[in-house]
């Protein structure tokens, strides 16, 4: 598998993964396979603007489990990819989600590299998030 095809691979299942985890369906030791697809030096740009690091987003992380109800949902939809030299890979994608009956959607972009050690073969790298519009 190709790193866009990793890449994108590590979208979905990181995502699909949160729906367990933040349902509390997970079991604790999914977070430390998880939290391997960080990179050290990983940044987040949140939608309000605001940028933490890879040690406040798994903080972040580990104390949302089972916050949400069995309910929650999380759809990522448009996931485009291309290769940034032959060491990274850009994915942008948006991400719906259903919190309570509250829906809510975000457009990402997320810059991805190797690693042999990650659950997917690829690590996040930066992360900006962006609200969106739900159609």
């Amino acid at each position: 598998m190709d790193l866009i095809e990793k890449a994108k691979a590590e979208v979905v299942n990181r995502h699909s993964f949160f729906v367990e985890w933040f349902t509390g369906r997970a079991p604790e030791a999914e977070m430390e396979v998880s939290a391997q697809a960080f990179a050290a030096d990983m940044r987040m740009v949140e939608p309000d603007g605001s940028m933490i690091d890879a040690s406040q987003v798994k903080a972040m992380l580990r104390g949302a489990r089972g916050k949400r109800s069995e309910d929650f949902e999380i759809r990522v939809e448009l996931i485009e990819a291309r290769l940034v030299g032959s060491e990274a890979a850009l994915v942008v994608y948006d991400e719906h989600q259903v919190i309570d009956g509250a829906k809510t959607a975000r457009r990402s972009s997320a810059l991805f590299s190797a690693d042999k050690d990650a659950p997917e073969g690829v690590v996040w790298r930066h992360l900006q998030e962006t609200w969106i519009t739900e159609d």
